[in-house]
C-alpha cells in the first residue's frame, strides 16, 4: 500500500492542525492513500485538546506577550507547548490496514512504529499501560504532566504524547516527540503545575541529535510496521487552497467546521 509523505515549509500552527483535519476527512474516501507527515511549529505554540478551554488551562496574557499562539487541535487530549519537538501526523482510511478498524489497535500500531524507529538510537522505550489521571480532554492538567496508559515513555517518563480522532471511515493520529524543553516557558503557560518528573527529552537521553536522522528512522519503522511504502510527495495546488480555508476559518473563530 502506498502511502503520502508531503513535506511542507509552512509551520505555522493553523496550518499545521487545518492540514492534519483536512487530510483526515480526504482519507473518508478509501481510494485516497494514507498521508504521513513530520513537523514543526513555527513560532512556538500551544496547542489545545477539541474539547478544552484555553481559558482554564493557558495564560493567555503571558502567551500574547510573548508571541505565542494558541490554536485548537483537531483531535482531543490536553494541552501541549510545541517548542522543540517533531510532530508526527498520520491519517488514514480505516480499510488501509486490519489495524485500523480499531481505536486501540491503529493507535498501539502507531506508537509501535515511533517505538521501533527510536529504539535505533539505543533508546528502550514502550507503552506505560495504564493510567493515573481522568480521560486527558477534560482535566486542565497539561499532556505531558499527565500519566495516560498509551504514552510512549523511557524510566516512566513520557517522551511522545498523541491523540486520535475518527469517523466511521478514517482516522487522524499525530503527537509530540520531544526533543528539548524550556522548562521556564512550560512553568509561565500553564495555569497547573508542570510536573518535570514526568517528562523526558531525547537530548537528555542521548545528547545532540539530528532530527532528520530521527525522522528517517520512524518513517522507516512506519513502513515496516504497518507495512507501506512511503512516497514523497508535494501537495497539491488544490489541497493547498482547501487547507488555507480551513486555517482561515480556525484564525477568525477557533472552529473546523
Amino acid at each position: 500500500m502506498k502511502c503520502r509523505l508531503i513535506k511542507s515549509d509552512n509551520y505555522n500552527p493553523f496550518w499545521n492542525m487545518a492540514f492534519d483535519y483536512y487530510f483526515w476527512k480526504k482519507c473518508q474516501d478509501k481510494k485516497k492513500p494514507p498521508v504521513l507527515r513530520f513537523y514543526k511549529w513555527n513560532p512556538c505554540s500551544v496547542s489545545i485538546g477539541y474539547n478544552q478551554n484555553p481559558d482554564k488551562i493557558v495564560n493567555i496574557e503571558f502567551c500574547k506577550k510573548e508571541s505565542i499562539p494558541i490554536v485548537k487541535r483537531p483531535t482531543g487530549g490536553s494541552a501541549i507547548f510545541h517548542d522543540i519537538e517533531i510532530t508526527y501526523s498520520f491519517c488514514s482510511n480505516i480499510n488501509h490496514h486490519p489495524s485500523f478498524f480499531s481505536p486501540f489497535f491503529s493507535y498501539i500500531k502507531i506508537c509501535k512504529s515511533i517505538i521501533k524507529g527510536i529504539e535505533n538510537l539505543g533508546i528502550k522505550m514502550e507503552i506505560r499501560g495504564f493510567s493515573e489521571n481522568k480521560e486527558p480532554s477534560f482535566t486542565n492538567i497539561p499532556c505531558f504532566s499527565l500519566s495516560s496508559r498509551h504514552d510512549i515513555v523511557y524510566n516512566g517518563k513520557k517522551i511522545v504524547g498523541s491523540a486520535q480522532r475518527r469517523n466511521n471511515l478514517s482516522f487522524l493520529q499525530h503527537g509530540s516527540i520531544l526533543i528539548d524543553i524550556r522548562k521556564d516557558l512550560w512553568i509561565n503557560i500553564f495555569y497547573e503545575k508542570v510536573n518535570f518528573d514526568k517528562i523526558g527529552y531525547l537530548k537528555e537521553l542521548i545528547g545532540n541529535i539530528s532530527e532528520e536522522k530521527v525522522i528517517n528512522l520512524i518513517k522507516g519503522a512506519f513502513e515496516e510496521t504497518l507495512e507501506i511504502n512511503i512516497i514523497e510527495d508535494i501537495i497539491e495546488k488544490k489541497e493547498e487552497n482547501e487547507i488555507i480555508k480551513i486555517e482561515n476559518k480556525l484564525k477568525r473563530e477557533g472552529i473546523y467546521e
